[in-house]
This record gives structure tokens, C-alpha cells and sequence, in this order.
């Protein structure tokens, strides 16, 4: 089990939220973690047990979710709301029942909880009708690796319309594959991963829906804002990765992002980052045969692992190559060598050994940090699942800012450490 040691983040935008955001954020992910001292010890401080994420999801939500039967007992003790409403209409005995966790559904049950979803035995419960959603009143809204995002209403709500290229989606092998990654995604909660709400069926394309995050990705905020002070440099690598953690971590196999980069990590209206786009370079991948390759213009290049770059077979460690190279963005203001076009970083990193040179004067101990998480031999030491268990610790975070006049904030030894468990 993991000890949850909440993380606290003297950041404006974290003390703005100190109490409706970033306490009961460190309730949700000890109940996922089913780490029961890390609940009890926010419960005793007060934070209220139905306080829920941006998604309205609650403690009781995640911990139906992950199957931990001994925190639903808990928080049911300590009065959570057993038919809270998630913002897809969604309780935790709907979840507990999606991911067939029986003992807690007899639980939930048993103190009068309520499934209004319920399952559709005809068709999988992932599948929208195109009727729903007007396409042809669609706004584009941005373009990635695999194809357009369209902002458009579904059942009264803005969501993210995804279509994926057809030069990809016409390919047979590419089709079942994301008919079979859907299964899968649906099933996925997490307050760090956008949220999967289903495909269109009868649809001629390959088109699915997300939740819509209007505040940009990370890759818009760096470009507007620079360099990020500190802590929050530090709350933002948390939020992402909380969210790669829990890929890596699922069950029976990991999730492996394999395209992790700033523009694939999206800012909610509570300020948190969540992961999105994962999974769809594994489906892009079947294309393969037919000439498929990430574009250097989307980004890409400039985060690829140098064993994908060489073709060589990878694990988990490829996404925490990516991290590290967002991290050391954050910190620094922008990508490394960022005068080179992208295949040319890639290139010199995979047969080169090339690294980012970091400016150790600016904050020296998140440098250490990144030297550790991008070192040639990460392989061997470094990974988010099984024995190796991700956790962060801030230590000694002291900050001093001066606002209006552009000026920066100093840290007094913030460290952050990969814990083995």
C-alpha cells in the first residue's frame, strides 16, 4: 500500500484553492491509492468526504472505481453521499459495476445506492448516436498528429469532437484496433486523465467524444506565460504524473502514452493539468505498413524516446523520458535546442546521446531531478510501475515573489524524489 503523503503547493494559484481544491484532490488519490491512513488523516482535518473534483467525481467515486472495498466502507462511514452524481450522471455503484467490483457493489447496495446509468445489454454503453451531436456545427478548435478537434454540444454540454485522419482510419487493421481501445477507455477515471465519454456510431469516420478543457493545453500556457516559478512547476508535474501513474499502473497491462508532450496535456477551469491523446499512437502504429510516422511538426520529435525514435522495442520508461523533458521545460522556459528542427534533436538523441544543457544557477535541485529522469540509462532504474512506485515529496519549500513589477519567485530547496517501495 502507499503512504500518500499530500503535497502542498504555496503557488498563487494553489493557495486560491488551498481548501475546495487541493485537500480533497489528496483525498480522491488516496482513496484511488486505497491508502486508508491518508484518508483518514483529511478526513480529520476536515475536508468534507463528498467534496468532489472538477468532474464531480468523489472519493467514493475512485474508490469504486480501483475496487477498494475497505475505503468505500470508510468514507460510507464518515457520510459519503452514496448516490453523488459525477458530471456524466455516473454513481459509484455505476463505476463499481463497469469494472465488476461484486463485493462493492453488494456494499453500495446495501446502504440504498442506485445505478441510474445501467448498462445497455444491445449495444456497448461507449457508443453515442450521430443524431446527438451536430456535426455540421462544429468548430475547429485545434489539429494534432492523428487528425482534428472539433468543439460541439452533446446533450446540452460542450464536448471535444475527435476525428482521426482518414489517411490513418481507412486502414482495416487501425479501425479494429480503436474499435477495441474504446472498450478500454471507457472504463478509465481519473481526476489527471481527460474523460473518455464514448465514439458515434453510424458514422463513416473514426470520430469519438471527450471532455472539453476550453483553458489550452500546457504547450499554449508555456508559450503565453515562460518559464513557470517554481511551485508551480512542481503542482503541475504532480498533476501529470498522478495521471501517467495511473496508465502504468492499470490492470492487466499498462498503459503506455508513447506520445507525451506538452500539447497533450490539458488544463482544467480548477487550474489542474490532465493527460489526454493516450493510446492513440499505439493505433496510429498498425498503419505502420503503410508508411505511417509521427509528424516533427506536431511536436513530437522534440519529446520522443530515443528508442522509439531508433524503432527498438520500449516499455514504460519511453513516457518518463517525455516527463522529464516537460519538466525541464517548465523550469526552463522552453524546449531544449530549441533552434534545431525537431527530427534533428531526435536524431542526435537517439545516436548521439545528445541531452538538454540546464541552467543550474536557475533552481539547482529540480536540476538534479532532471538529470536523474533523463539519464541515458533510465531503463534500468526508473519506471512507474510494479516495484518501482512513483512518488513525489516537496521538502523545505519556501517562496518570495514580488507581483505587478515581473518579477520571479526564489525556492529554498524544493527536492522531489522517484521513491523505490
Amino acid at each position: 500500500m502507499e503512504d500518500c503523503k499530500p503535497a502542498s503547493s504555496p503557488s498563487k494559484r494553489m493557495q486560491q484553492q488551498m481548501m475546495d481544491s487541493e485537500s480533497p484532490y489528496s483525498l480522491l488519490y488516496c482513496s484511488s491509492k486505497g491508502d486508508r491512513d491518508g484518508v483518514l488523516q483529511e478526513l480529520e482535518k476536515g475536508v468534507e468526504p463528498n467534496l468532489a473534483d472538477y468532474d464531480k467525481r468523489t472519493a467514493l467515486h475512485l474508490a469504486s472505481s480501483e475496487g477498494r472495498a475497505e475505503i468505500v466502507l470508510l468514507l460510507l462511514e464518515k457520510g459519503a453521499d452514496v448516490n453523488s452524481l459525477d458530471r456524466w450522471g455516473r454513481t459509484p455503484l455505476s463505476d463499481a459495476r463497469s469494472f465488476g467490483h461484486v463485493e462493492i457493489c453488494k456494499i453500495l447496495e446495501a446502504q440504498g445506492g442506485i445505478d441510474p446509468v445501467g448498462l445497455d445489454s444491445q449495444a456497448p454503453c461507449y457508443e453515442i448516436d450521430y443524431s446527438e451531436v451536430d456535426m455540421d456545427e462544429a468548430i475547429l478548435v485545434g489539429e494534432g498528429a492523428y487528425g482534428e478537434v472539433y468543439l460541439v454540444k452533446w446533450r446540452g454540454t460542450e464536448v471535444a469532437a475527435k476525428t482521426i485522419r482518414s489517411s490513418i482510419a481507412s486502414n482495416p487493421r487501425v479501425r479494429n484496433t480503436f474499435m477495441k481501445e474504446l472498450g478500454l477507455w471507457q472504463k478509465l477515471r481519473h481526476p489527471n486523465i481527460v474523460q473518455f465519454l464514448g465514439v458515434l456510431k453510424h458514422s463513416d469516420r473514426l470520430i469519438f467524444l471527450t471532455e472539453y478543457l476550453r483553458n489550452g493545453s500546457l504547450h499554449d500556457i508555456l508559450k503565453k506565460k515562460g518559464r513557470f516559478d517554481p511551485p508551480t512547476a512542481v503542482a503541475y508535474a504532480l498533476d501529470i504524473a498522478r495521471g501517467m501513474n495511473y496508465l502504468h499502473q492499470h490492470k492487466p497491462h499498462a498503459i503506455i502514452h508513447r506520445d507525451l508532450t506538452p500539447s497533450n496535456v490539458l488544463q482544467d477551469e480548477a487550474g489542474h493539468l490532465k493527460v489526454t491523446d493516450f493510446g492513440l499512437s499505439k493505433i496510429a502504429q498498425e498503419k505502420d505498413s503503410y508508411g505511417y510516422k509521427m509528424t516533427g511538426g506536431t511536436g513530437s520529435y522534440r519529446y520522443m524516446a530515443p528508442e522509439v525514435y531508433r524503432r527498438e522495442s520500449y516499455g514504460k520508461s519511453v513516457d518518463v523520458f517525455s516527463f522529464a523533458l516537460i519538466v525541464y521545460e517548465m523550469f526552463q522556459g522552453g524546449p531544449s535546442h530549441r533552434a534545431e528542427a525537431a527530427v534533428q534533436v531526435a536524431d542526435k538523441r537517439a545516436y548521439e546521446d545528445s541531452r538538454p544543457s540546464l541552467s543550474s544557477q536557475v533552481y539547482p535541485e529540480p536540476v538534479k531531478m532532471i538529470e536523474a529522469l533523463r539519464s541515458s540509462n533510465i531503463c534500468d532504474f526508473i519506471c512507474f510501475l510494479g516495484s518501482l512506485d512513483l512518488k513525489f515529496e516537496l521538502e523545505h519549500v519556501s517562496t518570495k515573489s514580488r507581483v505587478g513589477d515581473g518579477g520571479g519567485s526564489d525556492m529554498a530547496g524544493v527536492t522531489l524524489h522517484w521513491s523505490l517501495e
